[in-house]
C-alpha cells in the first residue's frame, strides 16, 4: 500500500498507508474527523546539482560533502 500525507481541519498533518481505491480521505489519528489528501514534496537532491555546471563531473571534496 502506498503512503500519503493528509491534513484534518482540526490542523493535524500526518503521513497514512492507504489502498489507491481509499486515498482521497482517512480518519484522524487525533480527533476521529475526516482527513483530506495533500500534495506530498520529496527533498531529494542527492548527485543533482542546480547550477551551470551540472554537467560536469563532481570534483572529489563535493562528492565526500554529499555522503
Amino acid at each position: 500500500m502506498p503512503l500519503y500525507e493528509y491534513q484534518c481541519p482540526c490542523g493535524i498533518r500526518f503521513e497514512a498507508f492507504n489502498s489507491v481505491e481509499n486515498r482521497e480521505t482517512t480518519n484522524c489519528p487525533e480527533c476521529g474527523g475526516t482527513a483530506m489528501k495533500i500534495m506530498s514534496v520529496v527533498h531529494h537532491t542527492f548527485g543533482w546539482r542546480f547550477t551551470e555546471k551540472s554537467h560536469e563531473r563532481f570534483e572529489k571534496d563535493e562528492v565526500e560533502r554529499n555522503i
